[in-house]
């Protein structure tokens, strides 16, 4: 593979969202050599819609040459609309058996914060869902490029939001 290849292709497995003209922008080729580069493997719908949700990296067997390699991680939406798809697709699957029903959950966090902090029922569920999109919000501060955490905000003020309705 050549370095203009690979750097093609760094940029694209880094924003698997971009269209060829960004992707040549950003790396300075052109964008016929971008477009039909990509071509080699697939529209750039088909590449970013093939692993986007349902990504699983193979494990690698640990030799002394790949012993330092950090571990795959999937490519995160970039979109506002895939951010929100994923943040609806992680709210609405059953997390019960893992996470127990989210209104309980959430009143016992603020069971479990109001004890801590010597309050009486002060926090309420829906405060919970504030806070922890907040916790979310201050580790975007951290790590700006950090999809979950924009995802796990949109995620929480969901829930917030259904909660709030219920009052």
């Amino acid at each position: 593979m050549t370095k203009k290849q690979q750097k093609v292709w760094a940029y694209k497995v880094k924003h698997p969202l971009a269209t060829a003209s960004e992707v040549a922008k950003a790396t300075k080729t052109s964008y016929g050599y971008v477009y039909k580069l990509m071509q080699k493997i697939g529209t750039p719908k088909d590449v970013s819609d093939a692993g986007r949700f349902h990504y699983k990296p193979k494990p690698v067997a640990k030799t002394d040459s790949n012993a330092d390699l950090n571990p795959v991680t999937p490519p995160r939406p970039s979109s506002r609309g895939s951010i929100l798809d994923t943040a609806k697709e992680y709210v609405t699957k059953d997390r019960a058996a893992d996470h127990g029903d989210m209104e309980d959950n959430f009143q016992r966090i603020a069971a479990y914060w109001n004890t801590h902090l010597g309050l009486i029922s002060y926090i309420k569920d829906t405060d919970v869902a504030v806070m922890m999109a907040l916790l979310k919000v201050a580790r975007i501060h951290s790590n700006v490029t950090h999809g979950d955490n924009w995802i796990d905000a949109c995620g929480y003020l969901s829930c917030g939001g259904e909660l709030a309705g219920k009052d």
